[in-house]
Order: structure tokens, then sequence, then C-alpha cells
């Protein structure tokens, strides 16, 4: 049989391609659609081990036939877009990666055409404040813009500055900082009653913080985030992986292992957990916050057990024993780093970040594919996701009423 000519060749691509599903890039920023495109063209090898062509289309859309080697595996057509007018061509079998602001305008827009909401799997606004203390190292609790504005004072042993941000979200106005609570009821003045505010007690002397992907409960993938390159009580300083910064690759099963224990504890299923480290041989002299988690904060890293990663046995740990993860260890030694979880994000908004592996980020694509989950019939407290998890009502992203009513009407003119 003679060779397809060129002609033939790109039909035959083309038509393969038309019968995947398209991976949705969907942000203003052009360094997330880069790394995308970056993590499609290396990943051009097919079960078959030749190199699939890569298309890109008008309107600066990316477009490859991607699939990755492997029993299960998924191939997808990468297309990216600014997010300047509603995408309109989103299946159902589609994946998304969508800045939060514009999933909240295209869900908007999308009501008003009678098409239903995108919906996707995102941690709780009170996830942090969910979480035992062991995992987080400090105190936190979550709550509204009304009880914050009727306070009189921080709840007990929170201190005279804790964090606090926005529980789901993110608007200019209300970034995250340390604030006392006449400057929190300020900045809180012109927000929505019902918006959910996170306060947490301040952790001092982080020096390095990392990225896990949790993908089916256990953590797939990990990458250095930033390190904190001076030790100045209130420093924002940091210097991140896209910066050049090194990590102390020693701490990547401990953040692993953190994450995974956070996300089984949380029945979380698929979202981005950053952890904190801070080493035990440079303890805080902060009387304050040895005093506001005096006998509340035990150091000690996740059960060992959880360290190994990508086994059968801690993917199906929370159905065998119908128990949460053991997290307590005994005492580490002074020269061992002390790692705190420090928040979760929505896997579908998570920083495309410079994996390892193949692997690694095929589990984060294939992450991101998975949070998507079908429409919530109404009454129902359950839904499932495209691959038939169970997902929790309450895990289905609802943004905050801050944020809806920053980005709701954005796309009002289409």
């Amino acid at each position: 049989m003679p060779n397809p000519t060129l002609e033939e060749s790109i039909g035959i691509i083309l038509n393969r391609a038309a019968l995947n599903p398209t991976f949705h890039v969907i942000s203003p920023v052009s360094w997330a659609q880069n790394a995308f495109a970056e993590y499609f063209d290396k990943a051009h090898m097919t079960n078959s081990s030749h190199r699939t062509a890569n298309f890109r289309t008008v309107e600066a859309e990316y477009i490859g036939d991607t699939e990755y080697g492997g029993t299960g595996s998924s191939a997808w057509n990468l297309a990216c877009d600014y997010g300047f007018q509603p995408e309109q061509n989103i299946a159902d079998e589609d994946a998304v990666w969508i800045a939060p602001d514009l999933l909240i305008a295209l869900n908007a827009w999308r009501r008003r055409h009678n098409m239903p909401s995108l919906l996707f799997e995102a941690p709780t606004a009170d996830w942090l404040s969910s979480l035992p203390v062991e995992l987080t190292g400090r105190k936190a609790v979550t709550t509204t813009v009304s009880d914050i504005q009727n306070w009189t004072a921080f709840p007990k042993r929170f201190g005279e500055r804790p964090w606090s941000q926005l529980g789901n979200g993110r608007v200019p106005e209300f970034r995250a900082a340390r604030r006392t609570l006449p400057v929190l009821q300020h900045d809180l003045q012109n927000a929505p009653d019902d918006s959910s505010i996170s306060i947490n007690t301040h952790i001092p002397s982080i020096t390095e913080e990392w990225c896990i992907i949790i993908h089916n409960g256990i953590a797939v993938a990990s990458s250095g985030y930033c390190i904190h390159t001076s030790d100045a009580p209130e420093s924002h300083d940091i210097l991140t992986v896209f910066d050049g910064a090194q990590f102390h690759e020693e701490y990547r099963a401990l953040a692993e292992s953190q994450a995974t224990a956070a996300a089984q504890i949380s029945q979380l299923n698929n979202a981005s957990i950053i952890v904190g480290f801070r080493d035990l041989d440079v303890m805080p002299t902060d009387k304050a916050w040895a005093n506001q988690n005096k006998s509340e904060v035990n150091t000690s890293l996740p059960d060992t057990h959880l360290t190994t990663l990508h086994h059968s046995s801690i993917r199906s740990l929370a159905s065998e024993t119908d128990a949460v993860p053991d997290t307590s260890l005994p005492s580490t030694s002074a020269q061992s780093p002390a790692a705190f979880v420090i928040e979760a994000d929505p896997i579908w908004c998570t920083t495309p970040y410079p994996f390892h592996t193949a692997e690694e980020t095929h589990a984060f694509l294939q992450a991101i594919a998975d949070s998507r989950i079908q429409h919530q019939p109404a009454g129902t407290s359950q839904t499932q996701s495209r691959h038939s998890q169970t997902v929790q009502a309450e895990n289905v992203y609802s943004p905050d009423p801050w944020m809806v009513r920053h980005n709701a009407h954005r796309y009002d003119a289409y």
C-alpha cells in the first residue's frame, strides 16, 4: 500500500482531531496560554511513538492532536482564547481551564441565553477552617461580612492582626492581608453582607511554598511555587519558580503527603493545594504566634504511608477504612521541616507549573478535565463528575457574591 501524500496525511490528522474533545484555555494572560501550548507541544507523542502535527489556527488559537501513552490516556485538541467575548463552542465532553472572573461572566451569559451553567468542582469557602490545626498549623475561621461588622474583637487567640481574605475568590479592593479589626471592618464596608471571609492566624518565617496537584483525592504532581527571600515579619518578598527559584527537593514528598492528607480528610477530589515550610531549627521567637497556637499546633508530619504516591492502597484508603487518614507521627528531629497547608484552589484555574515529567503534566491536565461535573439536578445533594466521581453539592463551585458583582455583566453586549 503506497504511503499517503502530505495532503492525505493532513486530512487524516484533522479528521482524527475532530473526534477528540477540546481542551479550552480561556484567559487574557498570554503566558498561561503559552504554558499549555508548551505542554501540548512536548506531549505530541502518540501510543505508536510518532510525532503528530501541531496546527495553529487563526485568531491566536492553538489546536493540536495530543495523546498521552498508557492505558486510559486522554486525547484533546488545545484551543486558547483570550476571553474578550463569550466562548460559545464548549461541548459537554470538553475540558476547560478558565480564570474565575471569566467563568462568572460566561455562566451569566449562558443563563441569559437559556444555556446551563458550566459546573466545576472546587474547595468550599470554609475549606481551610474545616481542617484540623495539625494540618494547617494555625487557627482559622470563615464567616460572613455581616457577622464581622458586628464583632467587637477577633475570636480568642487570633491575635491583633490575623490574615483575612475573601473565602472563595479574589476582588481587587480586598487583597489577602493582615488587618486589625477596625481596618478589616472598614475594608468590608462596601462588600455584600453574605460574602464569606476567611480569617487565620499568622505563621511567621515561612521559607518556601509548594503547589501540589490533587487528582482523585491524592497527590499526582508537584512543583515548588516560591521561596521567601526576606526574614522580615511583614515582608512579601518572594522569588517564584518562574523566576528561577531553587527548592529543597527533599520537601517534595512531605508536601505531597500533607496535601493528600488534607484532600482525603475533606473529601476533595480535584484541586491544587499550597503547602508552606518552615525549618524547625529556626522556630520563631514570636511570642504572639506561640501563645495563640499553644497546645494546638502539632508540627509532626503526616503518616509515612501517605508519602508513597500513585499507590492503589492510598487511592482506596478512605473507602476501605471508612475513616480519615491518620496524620500523626512521633516527634520529628530538630532538623526536619514543618509543613503546613496554606490554601486550596480550584484545579481548573491553577497556574500551569513546569512539572518534571510528562506523567505529572498529564495528571494535571486530567485533573482539570475531571473537575468539570455534570449538571446537578434540582433538589439533590450530590452530582457526578465527568468520570462518575461523586461530588458533594457543597463542592460545586459557587462564586462569592462580591466576585459576581464585579464580573456578571462583562458579556452583557453579547
